[in-house]
């Protein structure tokens, strides 16, 4: 895999970069939440609704969408099927335009780096002692695949919990029926949250303290939304406490090695 280091803008708690699509230049959101290419549609596919998917929010209507070739960081593929969404509330939401989210199919082959404090992203080869900036990690963290989604296990308020870790989330999110167990507490904010269909509801945010075992960067605690995460449980796998996103994520260089199962913290 060529590393070549690509330049993103971090706002809104997303990682917003261009690639191109066809030729053309595209604005894109870093995902490792997503299964694979999503291109926005906007409602505009010929085969607008041929099967479903679910996102936070509720279900969303999908369809196949075919790219001649798509370019990023230094990676080309070609012939590619990818998934159409209309993504047309979420641009309205962000005031940002929005081609599409790129997500595990495309970074899968080795190491995704995100230094979030250059606001450059790599694709490279997976070693086995990752350095940056002439460092090791300051943490290692190991993580399976939930399908597409790397998770972790942290240690919170003395008991073991499962984390997803998803850079397309802006906020981290909270299971609700494990706020207690967590010895979340409730802060004065709350936040509107809008799921891929379009939907928005007003969640409580908790705060935990920080999982043990991790770099402290910034304050100790750790704000969550709290909300139902049941469109992310799997019925044989393992229950999901929430969700880490970037809002906790960009406290960190991350990298996330798929090849080896490792995520490092720098």
């Amino acid at each position: 895999m060529a590393a070549s280091a690509q330049s993103f803008t971090f706002e809104r708690n997303l990682i917003f970069f261009d690639a191109l699509v066809d030729g053309r230049p595209g604005r894109f959101i870093l995902d490792t939440g997503a299964p694979s290419l999503i291109m926005n549609d906007r409602g505009q596919s010929r085969v607008a609704g041929s099967y479903t998917g679910l996102g936070a929010g509720g279900e969303v209507r999908l369809s196949d969408h075919r790219v001649d070739h798509f370019e990023m960081g230094g990676r080309r593929v070609k012939n590619y099927w990818a998934i159409g969404l209309d993504l047309s509330a979420f641009e309205e939401r962000t005031d940002r335009r929005i081609d599409g989210f790129v997500g595990y199919d495309l970074l899968n082959r080795g190491e995704l780096r995100i230094d979030y404090g250059q606001e450059t992203f790599e694709l490279l080869r997976s070693v086995r002692r990752p350095i940056h900036k002439g460092r090791a990690p300051r943490a290692v963290l190991k993580f399976f695949l939930l399908d597409h989604l790397p998770v972790v296990q942290l240690d919170l308020n003395g008991r073991k919990w499962y984390f997803a870790l998803d850079t397309g989330a802006g906020a981290n999110l909270l299971d609700e029926a494990v706020v207690s167990s967590v010895a979340a507490h409730a802060t004065a904010n709350g936040m509107n949250v809008q799921g891929l269909d379009g939907a928005a509801a007003d969640c409580p945010v908790v705060a935990t303290p920080l999982p043990s075992g991790l770099p402290v960067t910034g304050a100790g605690a750790v704000e969550f939304v709290a909300m139902d995460v049941a469109h992310l449980q799997q019925p044989q796998g393992v229950q999901l406490a929430g969700v880490l996103g970037s809002a906790f994520l960009s406290r960190y260089t991350v990298g996330i090695d798929y090849r080896r199962r490792r995520v490092y913290l720098w």
